[in-house]
């Protein structure tokens, strides 16, 4: 007689979808866990600091950082300085992770001073390590830099409020005595309701050229009166006839040009001039023609 086989038994489609997950969910490896975030070290470990480089002086901004003097890596993604003197920005820190005896460098700029009151408070530096805010005591360099900066700021500020002060220079340079120069003028402006009495009381130039009164020495300082809205003062830029290869290839401050102004009897300011990168152009090409 044949062999009868036994007939295979209907398994419902959703009980079959079920078994195979279990089954598959059985044979698979563990899931495995993400590591905890390493703590930040402690902050008595991290030495926050602060200064200013020689080629941002007249600038706002300051170099700061955080070294690492741990023995574990740290990772600072941001940071911002709190101080009762200025209103600091907080900005971003690239460079990953810093390694034991390394430092988290970063430009930060400071913004508007705070001038109703003197600042008393010790400068912070707060930032955000490993994930954590931290707020370090901040290391200043040079310890009256910020004091220093604070009063001239406000001093700017004081100065700004009563009149504007300009470099309005030539499109085309002139002779005079052998010499080339591009002419212009420094123009102090009344700001509208101001009277206050602005003195010009000296002008800077940088390494590579020279901001001359084209009266002479004589013609300073050059006064705008309370009663008076402007005072276009003329004066000569021209080649400081540096032409060794030191001062031509290491100037890091050739368009840093300057007015020295007094606002009544207050103490001076320097004001920098800003230069467009047309008078950026003439003004080099003035420096090469004379080195030639």
């Amino acid at each position: 007689m044949p062999t009868t086989r036994p007939r295979a038994r209907w398994v419902p489609p959703v009980l079959a979808a079920t078994v195979v997950a279990l089954l598959l969910v059985g044979c698979s490896s563990p899931e495995r866990r993400r590591p905890e975030p390493t703590p930040p070290p402690d902050p008595a470990r991290l030495v926050a600091s602060v200064a200013q480089f020689r080629f941002d002086e007249g600038t706002r901004n300051l170099r700061a950082g955080v070294t690492n003097d741990s023995d574990q890596d740290i990772l600072v993604s941001q940071a911002t300085i709190s101080w009762d003197g200025f209103a600091f920005p907080t900005v971003p820190v690239t460079g990953g992770v810093v390694h034991p005896g390394q430092t988290a460098a970063f430009t930060i700029a400071y913004g508007a001073p705070r001038c109703s009151t003197p600042p008393r408070a010790r400068p912070v530096l707060v930032a955000v390590v490993g994930g954590r805010t931290l707020r370090l005591p901040l290391r200043v360099e040079d310890p009256r830099l910020l004091v220093r900066l604070h009063a001239r700021a406000c001093a700017a500020a004081r100065l700004d409020a009563a009149a504007a002060v300009r470099l309005r220079l030539a499109t085309r340079t002139t002779h005079i005595g052998g010499v080339e120069y591009l002419p212009g003028r420094v123009v102090l402006t009344h700001r509208p309701g101001a009277t206050d009495r602005v003195r010009l009381v000296d002008l800077g130039g940088s390494v590579l050229l020279d901001l001359l009164p084209r009266g002479g020495r004589r013609a300073l300082p050059g006064v705008l009166a309370g009663e008076r809205r402007t005072l276009a003062f003329p004066v000569l830029l021209g080649s400081a006839h540096r032409c060794d290869a030191h001062a031509l290839g290491q100037s890091s401050q050739t368009y840093l040009i300057s007015a020295y102004v007094r606002l009544d009897a207050q103490p001076t300011q320097r004001v920098i001039l800003p230069l467009s990168t047309a008078e950026r152009d003439r003004l080099i090409g003035i420096v090469h023609r004379d080195c030639a």
